[in-house]
C-alpha cells in the first residue's frame, strides 16, 4: 500500500516531470506539505451530482487519499444558487489544481524574506506552500468566509505553521499589514483591485486570474510606480472561482440570473462565423470576452446534446446559433434583447482573424489604482488595440 509520504513524493515528481515545478524549494515544499491535512473531505461530481468523499470514512479512505494527491482541483464547499438550479449548490471554495498552484508560485518569483499577501485562503494548503519559502511570519492570507478562515487557520496550526489568516473582503487587501512584495490571488477577478496596487512595494509582483464570464488567464503584473502595475498574461490555466463579497451567494457582486429575457420579435439572420468556434477555441473566447467586457454572461458552451449554441447576459440580451450550416454554408442565428450579442461576436471574429488569431499570452494589462484607468492591450502597452476593464 502506498504511504502518504510516497503520494507526496509522487505528486512532486509528476509536477517536476511536467515542467511546472522548476525550483528546488518548490519541489521540497510539495514533498513536505501534507495536502491531506488541509482537505479532509471533498466533493466529486458523479452522474451530474456532487458526492462527498470523506477521508474519515474507512470505506472511502483510499479513494479520498488518491484524490488528494491527484493533480486536480478539489471542491470543498458548495453554496446554494436557486437561480441557476444547482443541485447541492455551486462550488465556492476548492483546493486548487497543484499544476496551477505550482505555475503561479514559480511566476511569483518568491525570495526568502518576501512579505506575501494571499487573497483567498481556502483550505490553507497554498498558504502552507508560501510559508515553506518565505516563513510563516511573512505570510498574510485573507479569506471571505469566516468559517473557512477558521478551518484553514487550524489546519495550518496542526502542521506547525502560524501565518496571519484574516476573514474579510479580499479586494481590500489588508492595509494594516502592508506593504507587500508579492500578492497572489486564488480567486478570479474582472479588474485589478486598487487596494492591491497601493499596498504593493516598488517592483512588487501580483499574480491573479483576470477573468470575465467567458474566458481569462493568469496575469503577472509588476509595480512600475506607486499607483500603476503592468504586465502580460501567462501561458498558464486559471479558471478560479469568482471573487465576491457575499458569503451566502456564489455569484460575483451585482450578478443575478433571475431576470426572464424577452424572446418576442427576435432578429433572425445568418452568419458565416461557425458558432462552434466560440465554444471550442480558447483564443477566440478570450478575444470575445474582451469585446463583451463588463457583461455577465452565461452559455457559450457546446451543448452535450442538441444542435444550437446559445448565450445570454444579465441585461436580458440573448442569442441562439445553429451548429450546422444551411445549404449555402451559413449558420442561422437569432438574437434579441437590449444588445445584439451575436453582432459583437462577428466583429470580434473579424479582428481576431486580422490579428493572426492571437492567444492570451499576446495580451497584457496596464492598471492604475483607479478602476476607470485600467485596460487590456494587444502586443504592447502602446498598441492601438485596447479594451477597458472590468471584463
Amino acid at each position: 500500500m502506498t504511504s502518504v509520504v510516497d503520494h507526496r513524493r509522487d505528486l512532486a515528481s509528476a509536477l517536476v516531470a511536467a515542467g511546472t515545478v522548476r525550483s528546488p524549494w518548490l519541489r521540497r515544499a510539495f514533498e513536505d506539505t501534507p495536502r491531506e491535512r488541509f482537505v479532509p473531505r471533498f466533493y466529486r461530481s458523479v452522474s451530474g451530482h456532487e458526492a462527498l468523499v470523506d477521508g474519515t470514512d474507512p470505506q472511502q479512505h483510499q479513494e479520498w487519499l488518491r484524490g488528494v494527491y491527484t493533480d486536480e482541483a478539489l471542491t470543498v464547499q458548495l453554496t446554494p444558487a436557486p437561480d441557476l438550479a444547482y443541485g447541492a449548490g455551486a462550488p465556492t471554495s476548492s483546493s486548487s489544481m497543484p499544476t496551477v498552484m505550482a505555475g503561479m508560485l514559480e511566476a511569483l518569483d518568491l525570495q526568502p524574506g518576501h512579505r506575501v499577501l494571499e487573497i483567498g485562503t481556502g483550505t490553507g494548503y497554498n498558504a502552507a506552500l508560501l510559508c515553506h519559502r518565505v516563513g510563516a511570519h511573512n505570510v498574510v492570507s485573507v479569506e471571505l468566509d469566516p468559517a473557512l478562515a477558521d478551518a484553514a487557520r487550524q489546519a495550518l496550526a496542526d502542521v506547525g505553521l502560524f501565518p496571519a489568516v484574516h476573514a474579510g473582503d479580499g479586494t481590500a487587501g489588508l492595509a494594516t499589514a502592508a506593504p507587500f512584495d508579492r500578492i497572489i490571488a486564488t480567486a478570479a477577478t474582472d479588474h485589478i483591485p486598487p487596494a492591491w496596487i497601493s499596498q504593493l512595494t516598488p517592483g512588487g509582483i501580483i499574480i491573479v486570474d483576470l477573468r470575465g464570464s467567458l474566458a481569462g488567464s493568469l496575469l503577472r503584473l509588476t509595480a512600475l510606480d506607486p499607483d500603476i502595475v503592468e504586465g502580460t498574461f501567462q501561458d498558464l490555466p486559471g479558471a478560479f472561482m469568482p471573487m465576491r463579497t457575499r458569503v451566502d451567494s456564489p455569484h460575483r457582486d451585482g450578478e443575478s440570473w433571475d431576470q426572464v429575457f424577452d424572446q418576442r420579435n427576435p432578429q433572425r439572420t445568418t452568419t458565416p462565423v461557425d458558432p462552434g468556434l466560440i465554444a471550442d477555441n480558447p483564443s477566440l473566447r478570450f478575444m470575445a470576452q474582451l469585446h463583451l467586457a463588463g457583461r455577465r454572461l452565461r452559455g457559450f458552451l457546446r451543448p452535450l446534446s442538441g444542435t444550437e449554441l446559445s448565450g445570454r447576459s444579465t441585461d436580458g440580451s440573448w442569442f441562439t446559433a445553429r451548429l450546422h450550416p444551411d445549404n449555402d454554408g451559413l449558420f442561422p442565428v437569432a438574437q434579441g434583447g437590449p444588445r445584439r450579442l451575436w453582432d459583437t461576436i462577428e466583429s470580434c471574429y473579424a479582428l481576431w482573424q486580422r490579428l493572426g488569431e492571437p492567444n492570451a499570452a499576446q495580451f497584457g494589462v496596464t492598471a492604475y489604482d483607479d478602476t476607470a484607468l485600467q485596460h487590456v492591450w494587444f502586443d504592447n502597452p502602446d498598441s492601438q488595440y485596447q479594451w477597458p476593464l472590468p471584463l
